[in-house]
């Protein structure tokens, strides 16, 4: 968890790399994720971190077809990952990579859940790669879902989803493009996620997994749009473009325990061959008080 003095935001990220403890082969149980189980109380076998594709990185989840089961009404095979604590449900954002190998197969589900004051788990937001190449949100209690008319997926292609809880509204974001607005139907904290399927044929990757509490995010900052940080994965100069120096405040770099490794007041390119490999948090704050974070990957 990234934590900034000042109690601006707090963030974390999921890459299934190396570097975060993830090992190639089933999720069951790495870093307190848990997979389905069969009828035997069996976790399932093709749940897996793979390194077949990625978007940052080398592995990403892979939720498998399972060959050995029948297709299921319900999406119910895949794995569920619970936070180290509640998330506030009136300022979270959770963002996430997704590509699907083929359309008419499964329908793949991503659900942000909550417990309501009856114990119960409740859907709190959540989107709906349909196998027909369409996109649905969750949205009711009962996992009633409405059509993103307009917006679809693509076989093979990575797709950027991004969803904003707040105490009055859920915003859906595809490619950083604002879909769908509605209110909050549950106004429950978020506790976890889960990504499952219904076994009807395909596999679907999920990567870059983001999520945060507070205000921060790159909306804050009013040149986002061409600010650029590169090479990333980065081996020893890291370099930063659509900024002025006389701009920028401050610079920082995190890891992921929220220590601070690295800080600048002025940079043209960031020397960070002394970091070891792994994921980090780049911080910029310019000199009006807006920030930009990104995740950085040192080789």
């Amino acid at each position: 968890m990234l934590l900034l003095t000042g109690g601006v935001f707090s963030q974390e990220t999921i890459s299934f790399e190396t570097s975060e403890s993830y090992t190639l082969g089933t999720l069951n149980n790495q870093n307190v994720w848990e997979v389905s189980v069969d009828s035997e109380g069996v976790f399932l076998q093709n749940q897996v971190v793979s390194d077949e594709e990625a978007t940052d990185g080398i592995y990403a989840f892979k939720n498998s077809y399972e060959s050995s089961f029948n297709p299921q009404f319900y999406s119910i095979f895949g794995a569920a990952k619970n936070f180290n604590a509640p998330k506030s449900f009136e300022d979270f954002t959770f963002s996430y990579d997704v590509m699907i190998t083929e359309s008419d197969g499964s329908d793949f589900e991503m659900t942000l859940f909550g417990i309501d004051a009856n114990d119960d788990f409740v859907p709190v937001a959540g989107v709906i790669m349909e196998y027909g190449e369409s996109i649905y949100v969750i949205d009711d209690i009962n996992y009633g879902t409405v059509d993103l008319e307009g917006a679809d997926w693509t076989p093979n292609t990575w797709l950027h989803v991004k969803i904003e809880v707040t105490a009055t509204e859920l915003k859906y974001y595809l490619n950083d493009v604002l879909v769908h607005t509605r209110s909050n139907f549950t106004s429950v904290d978020i506790v976890g996620f889960n990504m499952l399927h219904n076994n009807y044929g395909g596999d679907a990757f999920y990567d870059n997994f983001s999520f945060e509490s507070g205000t921060l995010g790159t909306e804050d900052f009013a040149d986002a749009s061409v600010l650029r940080i590169y090479p990333n994965p980065v081996a020893d100069e890291l370099k930063i473009t659509g900024i002025q120096n006389e701009q920028i405040a401050l610079v920082s770099i995190y890891n992921l325990n929220g220590q601070q490794l690295m800080e600048r007041t002025s940079v043209d390119a960031l020397d960070v061959s002394s970091l070891s490999g792994g994921v980090y948090m780049l911080n910029i704050v310019t000199a009006d008080g807006k920030t930009h974070t990104d995740k950085l990957l040192k080789k």
